[in-house]
């Protein structure tokens, strides 16, 4: 429960620090993250809400749906950076996991479905491995860590990979293993939080190399 408030205040402070640069700048000025970290917020507010409200309630629906948000939202993040095929790459792997969705998968059922969740990770794997395919590929003369996206990249890497060896067990521990989905559900709230903390790197990224 601590460990998920304190995820929760992080989330809330990188989309201040988005909603400031916003005013600052614009929302183009990164590659419009506040949306996503508003809607991030927003989802994991209801969801802990509900949860004191009314412990035995269903949210499945509601991240099944934030989970294709991502995959749209990241879709367009991407479309911005890639180049040439990788572009393509990008929007057909995108077509194949939303088309997977929509007709295998229970996206408006009230329980969470484990294919959506491994569709979202899937896609964040292809593009992120893309962008930095693109990145050692075609070399600059900036450092890779003074790139926000390198900070986007390896949070969403990481992210999926935990969640990979969340997802997959799930249903099974919820009923074999009650305690160890507990220990997964606070291991993703710290993986969350190590995600978010380099959102926040990526954001002061965008901020110094707008001011150079």
């Amino acid at each position: 429960m601590i460990i998920g408030i304190i995820y929760k205040i992080i989330l809330l402070l990188v989309a201040i620090k988005s909603y400031i640069l916003s005013r600052r700048y614009s929302l183009s000025a990164q590659n419009y993250l506040l949306i996503y970290l508003a809607v991030s917020f927003l989802t994991d507010t209801v969801s802990f809400l509900l949860y004191i409200i009314y412990p035995e309630s269903k949210i499945g629906l509601l991240y099944n749906l934030y989970d294709i948000f991502s995959i749209i939202y990241f879709y367009f993040y991407f479309s911005k950076i890639l180049i040439n095929n990788l572009k393509k790459i990008s929007f057909f792997t995108t077509i194949i996991v939303l088309i997977h969705i929509l007709f295998f998968s229970n996206f408006l059922d009230l329980d969470f479905d484990k294919n959506i969740g491994i569709a979202l990770l899937s896609f964040f794997i292809v593009n992120s491995i893309l962008w930095f395919y693109q990145k050692i590929s075609f070399f600059d003369e900036y450092k890779i860590t003074e790139d926000p996206t390198f900070w986007i990249s390896t949070a969403l890497l990481m992210w999926s990979c935990f969640f990979l060896f969340r997802v997959a067990p799930m249903f099974y521990f919820a009923k074999e293993d009650k305690e160890f989905l507990q220990f997964l559900r606070e291991g993703q709230n710290i993986i969350n939080i190590g995600m978010y903390i380099m959102f926040y790197i990526s954001l002061i990224k965008y901020e110094k190399n707008l001011n150079l």
